[in-house]
């Protein structure tokens, strides 16, 4: 695990920022962080994401890392790890994408998760204050469990995104939920939504509010189903 999160901001940081006249890198990074003890108790709680997309003309391609930990007495309840690649043609109105997605998810018990589709999306509302996309994604999964379970198939994924910038008060936000179905047992699925909202200090930095949920209905002994976290950081942008 820690020499694939090392290997992954390696590969992010050769690629910090580069921009030619077809091409535009961006990078963004966000963590934060608690520890705390009290009486001989501690905990600690970790959050980090990382992003870098190029452009050029109507392409992008994005690698993402995510990396979540919360740790009590030295005890891990979560301890995941996803890093995802997503290739995607993006208009004014619509965009064509697929992605690849592998994960190691101390909190639901899975080893490796593999994920990977195609799907499309496209913009329904757009002003500066309030933008809305809708998207529809097939994707196959491929989980094996720590108790050597083994759970593959197909999953339905309409996703529903809307942010805005409320530029007057140096405000931005935005908002994401995707339910996920099995295509074969709509009692199997998970559910994801994430509400982020940043305070603009400068156009690079801001001070982020993060709050996330998220749900699967299948899992194993042992395993977190139900995880909400609340977050405040900080968002530096190249």
């Amino acid at each position: 695990m820690k020499h694939i999160l090392l290997s992954s901001l390696l590969f992010l940081s050769s690629a910090l920022y580069s921009q030619t006249d077809s091409v535009i890198s961006k990078y963004e990074f966000k963590l934060t962080g608690v520890l705390n003890s009290v009486n001989g108790s501690s905990r600690t709680t970790l959050n980090m994401n990382a992003k870098n997309s190029i452009q050029w003309k109507k392409f992008e391609s994005t690698v993402s890392t995510d990396y979540q930990l919360i740790s009590d007495e030295n005890v891990n309840s979560v301890n995941d790890f996803t890093v995802r690649l997503q290739p995607r043609v993006v208009d004014k109105k619509y965009s064509i994408f697929s992605f690849g997605q592998l994960s190691s998810l101390e909190s639901k018990k899975i080893s490796q998760r593999f994920e990977g589709g195609i799907g499309g999306g496209r913009n329904l509302f757009e002003k500066d204050f309030f933008k809305v996309n809708l998207s529809y994604a097939v994707l196959y999964y491929n989980n094996n469990f720590q108790d050597l379970t083994n759970r593959n198939g197909l999953r339905h994924s309409p996703r529903l995104v809307v942010w805005g910038d409320l530029k007057k008060y140096n405000l931005s936000y935005q908002f994401e939920t995707y339910y996920q179905p099995s295509t074969s047992d709509l009692s199997d699925f998970i559910y994801r939504s994430k509400f982020v909202t940043g305070f603009k200090i400068s156009d690079k930095f801001s001070i982020t509010l993060d709050y996330s949920t998220w749900f699967e209905s299948y899992f194993i002994v042992g395993a977190r189903n139900d995880v909400k976290t609340f977050t405040v950081g900080t968002t530096f942008k190249l």
